[in-house]
């Protein structure tokens, strides 16, 4: 019984931190971004985005970071037929996790490095934003997929 307690609970934690994080990087993708590429200047973008980024990557990354580990938890501790669905969720989860590390990280690394993404140039500055963009649209299609694994697990645990 404990452990179909803890199974729970940590299914219930993943399907939170999944779409708490899906739905912040869909804002992110469709208002966030499109916002900043739309103000007066590139050294009022690189301001937005250096004061806006440290929040978003200290948020997600914990969620995904909750969602991966809960829905692994998850997946050993479940008894269905459907648990390949967690363990699903989990990887995909790392695969965010990854990719942020690998593709996200060099731009995000350059974008807040103080003054510098300013001297680069309006061209170069708006460049990088929207190569930004859509290597984070990459990282909340994959949530997406993940929040799929969960919805489906949960609808055939409920038949």
């Amino acid at each position: 019984e404990g452990t179909e307690a803890a199974s729970l609970c940590a299914k219930i934690a993943s399907t939170l931190a999944t779409n708490t994080l899906f739905g912040a990087s869909l804002y992110i993708n469709l208002v966030e971004t499109p916002a900043r590429l739309s103000l007066s200047s590139t050294s009022t973008m690189v301001d937005h985005f250096q004061a806006a980024f440290p929040r978003a990557e200290t948020m997600q990354s914990r969620l995904a970071g909750i969602s991966s580990l809960s829905a692994a938890i998850g997946w050993y501790l479940d008894t269905d037929e459907n648990k390949k669905l967690l363990l699903s969720a989990s990887v995909c989860m790392l695969f965010n996790l990854t990719w942020t590390k690998i593709t996200l990280k060099p731009i995000n690394h350059q974008l807040m490095d103080g003054n510098y993404p300013k001297q680069k140039g309006d061209t170069w500055v708006t460049d990088n934003l929207r190569r930004w963009d859509r290597a984070h649209f990459v990282r909340t299609m994959s949530s997406c997929a993940t929040v799929i694994c969960l919805t489906m697990y949960w609808i055939k645990r409920s038949l």
